[in-house]
């Protein structure tokens, strides 16, 4: 081990959750060296504009950097872009990368999660997921030339991107392979008024139905197959099915991994079994359940750098996202599945579990949720 004056602390994740634990440890009085390891070749970035501003603005965007140049100076860490992480010895305390070996006295992971494909839909033309900055400026380049747009999963992604095709007069259509939209966000009832969202909008929506295959051309894809017998005519066809934790890296390293949902397993202050290991993000499985929201990955971050510089604080924030679907303002509080729901009025979606309120789900409700929003903290 170092002197305490060179510890080095090592966060494999260039994303907010990484960089956040950054500022964690500084914050937390980390004096000695940090290094953040990102496998893009951006500055730490932030991922909700790829999937609203980035696809709606008349201007191709920026890199929507979370932090300059400046600040990440003042921070004192040294950013390694483009380099991959392919193994962790806890023993050693080593992380092998396309870079070499790394060394640490403290390792916060936070490699987020990849998008889920399709069997035989990889790398097809004109057949995208969204999850980072390049994918985004792909799907631009698609919807711009596109008439007919198959979005697959009625998730929030795939609304964002219905949404945006629809503002460009695209016509689309979603397709769904469960009973319910949104059933693992949102109650019945307020995935019903949500989905209506899509409907006023003029998107076809087709549920319990699968794509079984596409036809393409030298031009991409042409004609989608569904699981129904139907072909749907698209010019372009993207995946919004759900993401998994980027874990792959991990294997044999002993960093205990959920059966369930393949993220790190670690306690509420984010530390995992292994000494010195903390997690934070989309990868972090925080008492068997992964939160994958951005205000979640950025209180995580934060806790876990702070912890690996000796605090002792616990992540116990609020789920919270937003949304923004045919110019609708979409917020998600609390804990909105499992619970009752009642519609207090016009748009907002209260959820009930044991008479207490524990989440709502909120169109155009800024009030409301804020108000919630509040008394769910003040609880915790």
């Amino acid at each position: 081990m170092s002197s305490f004056q060179n510890r080095h602390l090592l966060v494999v994740g260039a994303g907010l959750a990484g960089l956040r634990a950054v500022e964690g440890a500084r914050g937390a009085g980390w004096s000695g060296p940090i290094t953040i390891v990102g496998d893009e070749p951006h500055p730490p970035y932030d991922r909700p504009p790829l999937s609203k501003a980035a696809l709606s603005s008349e201007e191709e965007p920026g890199v929507p950097v979370l932090r300059s140049s400046e600040v990440l100076e003042e921070l004192r860490v040294q950013h390694l872009s483009g380099v991959m992480a392919h193994g962790l010895d806890t023993e050693r305390r080593t992380v092998t990368t396309s870079a070499g070996d790394l060394g640490y006295d403290a390792l916060v992971i936070a490699t987020g999660s990849t998008a889920r494909t399709l069997p035989g839909l990889t790398a097809l033309p004109s057949v995208h997921v969204l999850r980072r900055y390049d994918d985004a400026l792909a799907v631009r380049v698609s919807l711009a030339r596109a008439r007919h747009v198959v979005v697959v999963g009625a998730g929030f992604i795939g609304s964002e991107i219905a949404s945006a095709a629809r503002a460009r007069g695209i016509e689309v259509t979603v397709v769904e392979a469960s009973g319910r939209p949104l059933e693992r966000a949102v109650g019945p009832l307020g995935a019903a008024r949500l989905m209506q969202l899509h409907a006023d909008a003029g998107v076809r929506l087709l549920t319990r139905t699968t794509v079984s295959g596409v036809r393409t051309s030298d031009r991409g894809v042409e004609k989608v197959e569904l699981s129904t017998g139907e072909t749907l005519a698209a010019d372009a066809v993207v995946l919004g099915i759900g993401a998994r934790p980027a874990t792959a890296w991990l294997a044999g390293s002993g960093v205990a991994l959920d059966d369930r949902t393949g993220g790190v397993l670690c306690d509420r202050r984010l530390a995992t079994g292994a000494p010195g290991v903390w997690a934070a993000g989309d990868v972090a499985c925080v008492d068997g359940e992964r939160s994958e929201h951005w205000t979640a990955a950025g209180e995580q971050g934060r806790v876990a750098g702070a912890n690996a510089a000796g605090a002792g604080d616990v992540f116990a924030s609020v789920p919270f996202a937003w949304s923004t679907w045919h110019g609708r303002r979409i917020q998600v509080v609390g804990e909105t599945t499992a619970a009752e729901e009642e519609e207090r009025e016009d748009g907002f979606i209260l959820y009930r579990r044991d008479g207490s309120e524990v989440g709502a789900v909120g169109i155009d409700s800024p009030g409301p949720i804020a108000r919630l929003r509040r008394a769910l903290a003040g609880r915790r």
